[in-house]
């Protein structure tokens, strides 16, 4: 079996989604596999490395997503997906897979989409019944108006969050308590998109779920609680990799609030039509939970949280991602 494993990307992410490819490739080398490394950027996909060792970089014939290797024309029987970001998280690799015909371990593109954009995904679902906090948008147009108050009327008291809307590990994402920061938060989360969103602060316990559904079988992952830590007023990207909190799986929770958070989990995913490993985060208040944001390529380095969540499990990550190529490839035999 010839696998592509992608990573990379042009987004601020780039680091993280190397990191997460690199990892994975630990993970998929056996003797029946060839193991493809490409490094895609904005100005160029390139093979990088073949089971585990850099060879020299050769440009992928986008043509038809192949490449040369040992006097080899290499077509791949699945592409592993690890992009977070642009072009990967945000649907736009996985659209020239799906127009391509190559099996992938991704979402569906119209899902990707919908769900890197925060507004469209808290849209879409809000109306399907999922709790969540309220959000107030911003462009730069919006900026010319009498923004702040009407953020204000539509979310009550700060702090605020805010958010670009189309982008991860959140990077341009500031916590707001005073009027005074409010502005250069925005501008920093255009940094990121040009659309930003200001959502309510929420007081309770981060929680995050991952989960993968395959034909036959559900994997509804253990819980893991987030305790943000040295400086860290939440789960940002200090926290996230850089060892500034704690994550504790399975959380500490009841298990009827449990159940809650991974019935709460299967239901998004479903609703979007998911596929593949995707991550939910929420807040969790008393009995109350809310929805914060779906990870449709979420990050698997050794210190991100499904990995995590896999080994609470009992589960190997081999095991996990020869669960997640099967499922791709007798998924796209179906379509």
């Amino acid at each position: 079996m010839n696998i592509a494993l992608v990573y990379g990307g042009s987004s601020s992410e780039r680091e993280i989604s190397i990191l997460s490819g690199k990892h994975i490739a630990t993970h998929l080398l056996a003797p029946d596999r060839n193991v493809f490394e490409i490094d895609i950027c904005q100005t160029c996909w390139r093979l990088v490395a073949v089971n585990g060792r850099d060879t020299q970089p050769s440009d992928v014939d986008k043509n038809g997503f192949t490449v040369q290797w040992e006097g080899k024309h290499i077509v791949f029987d699945v592409v592993v997906l690890m992009i977070h970001g642009t072009p990967g998280e945000d649907g736009l690799l996985i659209a020239y897979l799906e127009m391509m015909g190559i099996p992938h371990t991704g979402c569906p593109a119209r899902t990707a989409l919908l769900a890197f954009d925060k507004l469209a995904c808290k849209s879409y679902l809000r109306s399907n019944g999922i709790n969540m906090a309220r959000e107030f948008r911003i462009t730069e147009k919006t900026l010319a108006g009498p923004w702040e108050q009407q953020a204000a009327a539509a979310l009550g008291p700060m702090p605020w969050f805010v958010k670009p809307v189309a982008g991860g590990s959140s990077f341009g994402v500031t916590k707001v308590s005073e009027a005074a920061h409010l502005l250069p938060a925005v501008e920093y989360a255009m940094k990121e998109d040009h659309v930003v969103m200001i959502e309510e602060f929420i007081q309770g316990i981060e929680v995050t779920n991952g989960i993968m559904k395959t034909a036959d079988k559900e994997f509804i992952l253990p819980v893991t609680e987030i305790i943000p830590g040295n400086g860290c007023e939440f789960f940002d990207y200090r926290a996230k990799y850089e060892g500034a909190s704690a994550e504790i799986t399975p959380a500490r929770i009841t298990p009827e609030i449990t159940r809650l958070v991974q019935q709460t989990t299967s239901l998004i995913y479903d609703t979007l039509l998911c596929r593949g490993v995707v991550r939910v985060d929420y807040i969790l208040r008393g009995r109350d939970l809310y929805f914060l944001e779906v990870n449709t390529l979420p990050g698997m380095t050794q210190k991100s949280l499904v990995p995590q969540e896999i080994l609470a499990a009992g589960m190997t990550m081999r095991g996990f991602l020869d669960q997640l190529i099967r499922s791709a490839i007798d998924e796209h035999q179906r379509i």
